[in-house]
């Protein structure tokens, strides 16, 4: 008598795990966090950026002001264009070696910290978790069922993300000339 139930729930407990969120601690060194002081206080920035999140279809999952941290949900990308800059954005060798085959999509998470650095800055700070996710295996259930078990690994980041979101924030927040001053590079077109 085949009994595929345990191994069903098993590959379901390992397969579908959530994406865990980016560490909360502004002090502690995430690979491929991007920084930058931005010549703004505070109080006059952490609305604009929630908005600016906003306008970049970033849903604010926790926004807490008194430990000066926003964290979003995870944004799939699915696109064949898209999957194929996730090498870019994304260090994939730990991944090969954990059993990723090939990525048919992939999530990424933000966490943002906004810190004062003074009484006229901000220090603002972003990481991001990239979980990969391969759904190309199926598994046999039973009685001519088969179903698909995506396998999530999480692989670290190479900066690309947090770095493109600052510029986006910052392109929809300031204008080409106080981009210039505030983040000391010029905006893009």
């Amino acid at each position: 008598m085949c009994r595929p139930l345990p191994l069903v729930l098993a590959a379901l407990a390992t397969g579908c795990g959530a994406l865990r969120s980016p560490s909360l601690d502004p002090k502690v060194h995430v690979r491929g966090e991007h920084y930058r002081v931005i010549h703004e206080p505070v109080d006059r920035l952490w609305p604009q950026v929630l908005r600016g999140l906003e306008d970049e279809g970033l849903r604010v999952t926790r926004a807490e002001r008194a430990q000066h941290t926003i964290q979003t949900a995870g944004r799939r990308y699915t696109s064949r264009d898209e999957i194929r800059k996730l090498g870019d954005v994304a260090d994939l060798s730990a991944a090969r070696g954990a059993g990723l085959g090939r990525a048919t999509e992939y999530v990424v998470a933000y966490a943002l910290f906004l810190l004062p650095a003074g009484e006229t800055d901000t220090s603002l700070k972003i990481t991001s978790t990239i979980e990969a996710i391969d759904r190309s295996e199926t598994v046999f259930l039973g009685a001519g069922v088969f179903d698909v078990i995506p396998h999530r690994i999480e692989v670290p980041s190479r900066g690309v993300v947090e770095r493109d979101l600052l510029r986006r924030l910052a392109g929809s927040l300031f204008t080409a000339e106080e981009m210039l001053f505030v983040l000391g590079e010029p905006g893009f077109d």
